[in-house]
């Protein structure tokens, strides 16, 4: 009897997710090292750029405080491994102006009330969503070693940089690949530690204070006491690539894809890159606080600044129109 009533609540159950559209979506029979060797741009295509913390999105993102803007990004000059130039669009929510105008007002009426005097709740903030564009382009994906990541991204036009943006060089992927070690630099405080005469004693101390932490996530301890792992003027802009090809999953024109990678790490960030000589994207980035010498992390503000990220979570292809 048991059976039977378990039986009938999972054909039940089935039938009502079925039916409230609940499918399962379709999933790519391209092997990894397949899917990322087809993975190719053209001018028109599309990426949907999504921020993180700890590598996660969505709600904690939210919770953190962090940047949560979802930028769709799309491809309006690109010759591989040249130069590229894109369009972006994302939509930010903020406070209307009404709101903002009906609490000023209740705080300049009720913030020195006297004692006794019955105060009314304060209004709700009233929040909308606002679309944000901007522009930025680069013509040295060739030679460029410095990243320009999506969160120094201006509002507007951004105008050409020198830097990359989300792509290695040439020279950076062949060089991982061959060697497992490339320099990539991302602009913030590992650049910085390349400018200081005496970088070992700084770096060590800030090491030693979030290794232990870190490798919750990572799930590596090996850095912690290890004064091998200290970047140093030498090394603070090297990255080190697994010995085995990873995987990342993404959704190409609608269809789910798992895609052969290059993860790569030192002790500012992992790095997740596209194992396609073409077009060597970086799909992922996780910082962690030394990237920009952020050693306050065990709180909201610290999380959302010294693990920010960002991941490459959609690719919509002209070609698959």
């Amino acid at each position: 009897m048991k059976l039977l009533r378990r039986q009938i609540a999972l054909g039940f159950f089935s039938l009502l997710f079925l039916g409230s559209g609940c499918l399962s979506p379709d999933v790519s029979n391209l092997t990894p090292e397949q899917a990322a060797s087809n993975l190719s741009f053209s001018v028109g295509d599309t990426f949907v750029l999504r921020p993180t913390v700890l590598g996660l999105g969505g709600s904690v993102v939210e919770w953190s405080g962090a940047d949560e803007q979802i930028r769709t990004v799309t491809l309006t000059d690109w010759i591989p491994n040249q130069k590229v130039h894109v369009t972006w669009e994302s939509l930010v929510t903020v406070e209307t102006s009404e709101s903002q105008v009906a609490r000023e007002a209740y705080d300049a009426q009720y913030s020195q009330s006297p004692v006794g005097v019955e105060i009314p709740e304060a209004p709700e903030p009233v929040y909308e969503q606002r679309s944000q564009t901007g522009t930025i382009a680069s013509q040295s994906l060739a030679t460029a070693t410095t990243l320009k990541l999506a969160q120094q991204w201006p509002v507007g036009d951004g105008g050409m940089v020198e830097e990359s943006l989300v792509w290695l060089s040439p020279s950076q992927y062949s060089e991982l690949i061959n060697t497992r070690s490339t320099k990539v630099s991302l602009g913030l405080f590992d650049e910085s530690l390349t400018r200081i005469e005496d970088t070992t004693a700084q770096a060590k101390s800030f090491v030693d204070r979030i290794s232990g932490f870190f490798s919750l996530f990572t799930g590596d301890d090996s850095s912690v006491n290890n004064e091998s792992t200290v970047p140093t003027i030498k090394n603070a802009t090297t990255i080190e690539a697994n010995p085995s090809w990873g995987v990342y999953s993404l959704d190409v024109d609608g269809v789910r894809t798992k895609v052969r990678v290059v993860e790569a790490k030192n002790s500012f960030a992992s790095y997740k890159i596209l194992a396609n000589p073409e077009n060597p994207i970086i799909l992922e980035i996780q910082l962690t606080p030394l990237s920009q010498g952020n050693l306050k992390f065990l709180s909201k503000e610290g999380l959302a600044k010294g693990f920010s990220g960002y991941e490459i979570s959609q690719i919509n292809l002209k070609t698959g129109e």
